[in-house]
């Protein structure tokens, strides 16, 4: 007696089927194999210390003013732990960061620190560009003025940064509002506005009180470029 096998032979359209199920899980295991890993990393951010008030610091986050003390919640992801004579500690998104008065701190989601060729400065409440920065390291306010051929101070900013333009300075005569005045030529060894350094800058110290803020003028901005959107100038370095 012959023992039959019988074999269940599939039909054709479903080896086909088959075959493109197979393709289908492996393309996709491949993908998933190759693909490359998500950038989760937080945009960059800026923070920058325009002043320091007393007890309050006035801060730019991501070119908005915040005028914080300690005592302060925390605002945009940025808390003040401490205020000293010309630095404040701060917190940004739980790590802590040290700024000087003008620097500009970029920080990126890996918490990376750089000080910035780029400043950002806000008009004040008066409609004017404002801002922090220092001559020959001690702090000064600035007034962005780019109708003045130089930086100006009056004799009381001179006295106070310690500039002896009566002895250094060479004597000459500039207009003001209130007319013609006596003023001395000189040249500052360092000009800092945020993360922007320039040596042996023009200025002129000019008898009296005025100007009230020192001017920044064309002898340190003519070095930079200037760019103006809305309420808000950036100085960035020439390459």
């Amino acid at each position: 007696m012959r023992m039959g096998f019988m074999v269940n032979k599939r039909p054709e359209w479903a080896v086909q089927v088959v075959s493109i199920g197979l393709m289908m899980i492996l393309s996709a295991f491949i993908a998933v194999c190759v693909a490359e890993p998500q950038d989760d990393r937080k945009p960059a951010r800026q923070v920058v210390l325009q002043g320091i008030l007393g007890s309050k610091a006035l801060l730019m986050v991501d070119g908005q003013r915040q005028m914080m003390s300690v005592k302060d919640t925390m605002k945009q992801g940025v808390r003040v732990l401490r205020i000293a004579e010309e630095q404040v500690d701060v917190e940004v998104d739980g790590k802590r960061r040290r700024l000087r008065l003008g620097d500009s701190h970029s920080v990126t989601g890996r918490y990376k620190v750089r000080e910035s060729t780029e400043v950002i400065i806000s008009k004040n409440n008066n409609g004017m560009y404002s801002t922090v920065g220092s001559i020959n390291g001690l702090p000064v306010s600035f007034l962005v003025d780019t109708g003045a051929t130089s930086v100006a101070m009056s004799a009381q900013h001179a006295k106070r940064l310690a500039i002896d333009f009566r002895v250094a300075g060479e004597p000459t005569f500039v207009g003001t509002a209130s007319g013609v005045s006596k003023a001395y030529r000189v040249t500052l060894d360092k000009v800092t506005v945020g993360g922007i350094t320039q040596h042996n800058v023009r200025a002129v110290v000019i008898d009296g009180n005025f100007p009230m803020q020192v001017l920044l003028g064309m002898s340190f901005l003519g070095q930079l470029e200037i760019q103006r959107d809305g309420n808000i100038m950036r100085l960035k370095k020439k390459f």
